[in-house]
Parts: structure tokens; sequence; C-alpha cells
């Protein structure tokens, strides 16, 4: 396995995770009022049949280069606040939900891309170019600092 493969299997394994810790606000959410609901308000439960299928569409729409950017670039972030062992894992959670809504996706979109990204030979291939245009990080003042040093300068 080449480099950019491992750091992208990296980044996507990150992306999962996230996909997880951004859905667990709702699903709480979601329990908390299924919870409070009146025990008469079971018929309820036939709309949420409505937000499934439109949530299937969603899932079957296919997924654009500018999405696949946008994944890339959040999935960068969430790595790099994964890294950070300064924050605590509430802290990581909230950073990580900022970063995936700060790139212009919604955590639905973010994790469907991270798991069909999973299986789908041609989403990843896609998915790897997305990360190739992606500029290179800007090196730390001290890491060019660093590296002059190294080269004798």
């Amino acid at each position: 396995m080449d480099g950019a493969s491992l750091i992208m299997k990296k980044l996507l394994t990150t992306a999962a995770i996230v996909a997880g810790l951004a859905a667990t606000p709702a699903l709480a959410q979601a329990e908390a009022a299924a919870d409070t609901a009146a025990p008469e308000a079971t018929t309820a439960e036939a709309p949420a049949v409505a937000p499934a299928k439109e949530a299937a569409a969603e899932a079957a729409a296919p997924i654009s280069d500018a999405e696949l950017d946008q994944f890339a670039i959040a999935a960068t972030k969430v790595n790099e606040i994964a890294q950070d062992a300064t924050l605590t894992a509430e802290q990581k959670q909230a950073a990580m939900v900022e970063a995936v809504n700060g790139s212009g996706l919604d955590a639905t979109k973010f994790n469907e891309i991270a798991t069909k990204s999973q299986s789908d030979e041609a989403l990843k291939d896609r998915l790897a170019e997305a990360f190739a245009r992606r500029p290179a990080p800007a090196a730390s003042p001290e890491a060019a600092e660093a590296s002059e040093e190294q080269a004798g300068g």
C-alpha cells in the first residue's frame, strides 16, 4: 500500500468515527423526543417513513466532485482535531461537527461519502483525486526553520 493510500485510509477511518460522533446527539434528541411523547402518539411512527424515503433518495443521488472536495477538506480537519491531545473528547466532538458543517457538507452527506467510499472503488478513486487536489498543509514557522537548519542554512 503506497503512502497516499495509507493516508486516505486513515482519513476515512477518522471520518467514519466522526460520522458516528456526529450522529450521536441527533439520536439522543430523537430518543428523548420519543420518550416524552404521549402514549397515544404511536401514530407518530408513520410519518417517520417519509424522512426515511427522502434519505434513501438522497443516498441514491450521485456525489459531485464539489462534494468530494468538501469531504476532503472536512476529513483533513477532522483528522487534525482527532490528533489534538489538548482537547477533551467533548471538545473534539464539537470541533469535528463544526469542521464538517464548515466544509459546506451536512453530517448526513459526510457520513454517506465516508460509508460509500469504504466499498465503492470508483468513489474511492474519485476521493483520492479530491485529496490530491488539496494543497499541501502550510508548514509551521518552526517546521520551516528546522528544515532550513537540517539543510545547513
